[in-house]
């Protein structure tokens, strides 16, 4: 299998992992949020859902002012379809969109091509592919110790069922 196919099949499987941890969340604890300074559980599994969609956009060149409409735009999507179950829609389309998107580029294109971030990172398709599914993982074990915190009854099975 070649790298691309191995990190789509990894996008595939977080993606999934994600869904059914965002799934988990109870409508009434969507406004919990750690410190004063960190996210609510309602803004962390807007993100997550997000992360993407909205990765694919910033690797595709879009100004700082299109993302964020672009993270509205889903949060809206999102909340339309009652929390925590719109989520899951937001990030299945976000991540079909993604694969999408790499599928079409050829070896060349997504081992060397490139494309740079409103905020000046510049880095190949594969990198960028890398980072995103770097990016659930990481969000994805925030929203578990969330979980956590609330006492929900998760554990490592949670995350790799």
């Amino acid at each position: 299998m070649t790298t691309k196919g191995l990190l789509l099949k990894e996008l595939e499987w977080i993606a999934g992992s994600c869904a059914r941890i965002l799934a988990l969340a109870r409508p009434d604890d969507l406004d919990f949020r750690p410190t004063d300074r960190m996210r609510s559980l309602r803004e962390l599994g807007h993100h997550l859902a997000q992360v993407p969609a909205v990765d694919l956009a910033i690797m595709r060149g879009l100004k700082q002012e299109e993302v964020q409409a672009e993270e509205d735009r889903l949060t809206q999507q999102a909340e339309g379809s009652a929390l925590p179950g719109g989520w899951a829609g937001v990030l299945g389309g976000g991540a079909k969109e993604l694969a999408r998107y790499m599928e079409t580029l050829t070896l060349n294109d997504f081992e060397a091509g490139s494309g740079s971030a409103f905020y000046g990172r510049t880095q190949t398709n594969a990198q960028w592919l890398l980072e995103t599914v770097n990016h659930m993982y990481h969000h994805r074990a925030q929203f578990f110790t969330y979980l956590k915190l609330l006492g929900y009854d998760v554990n490592t099975r949670t995350l790799y069922d």
